[in-house]
């Protein structure tokens, strides 16, 4: 028995009490996804820490610049102008306007609610690591897939290289200790 008589009709306030704060069921909570989103941000985060440095700044603009050459010839010339006078300020605005929360949300993997979420490591360790091994295989067999395709291609031992690149960054990234380093274990 709750010691409230069912009889009697509750008072406003008790009944907010009785409805929100004494009898209150804990919210599931959604692990995976926060998993998910967490991980999702921490990948382009830093990806704008190595595109946001000079060294790597500069090299995206030489980049840029190079695709100016692939447009009418009569546009070439203003088009790197526009990349000198206003590649490292467009850069920056849309780092500033596009950072990984936006990125994320765009690309389906944070919700408002869990990309502001926080949950103890002891809630996410066991599903980051699991996430992350399956990521890794998942990479695995695209890469294999890849390199199986290679004999398709015009240079394939460039293409081979490429591919097995991509399987050492792959170990490298989703490595065992990738979820402390996402702070989720």
């Amino acid at each position: 028995s709750s010691g409230i008589n069912a009889e009697w009709p509750l008072r406003p306030g008790t009944q907010f009490c009785q409805d929100n704060i004494w009898m209150k069921k804990e919210e599931p909570k959604n692990v995976g996804n926060f998993v998910t989103c967490k991980a999702c941000m921490w990948v382009f985060q830093k990806v704008e820490d190595y595109t946001l440095n000079d060294a790597n700044e500069k090299k995206l603009l030489t980049w840029v610049e190079k695709v100016c050459d692939l447009i009418p010839a009569d546009y070439t010339a203003t088009c790197k102008s526009m990349v000198e006078d206003y590649g490292k300020e467009a850069i920056a605005t849309l780092a500033e306007k596009v950072g990984p929360a936006m990125v994320c949300k765009v690309l389906g993997q944070c919700s408002a609610q869990t990309m502001f979420m926080s949950l103890p490591k002891t809630d996410t360790c066991k599903t980051c690591q699991t996430t992350m091994e399956e990521l890794k295989q998942q990479n695995l067999e695209l890469f294999s897939w890849w390199q199986n395709s290679c004999g398709d291609v015009t240079a394939p031992m460039d293409c081979v290289k490429y591919s097995e690149t991509a399987k050492l960054l792959n170990k490298a990234i989703l490595n065992e200790s990738i979820c402390e380093e996402m702070e989720m274990c």
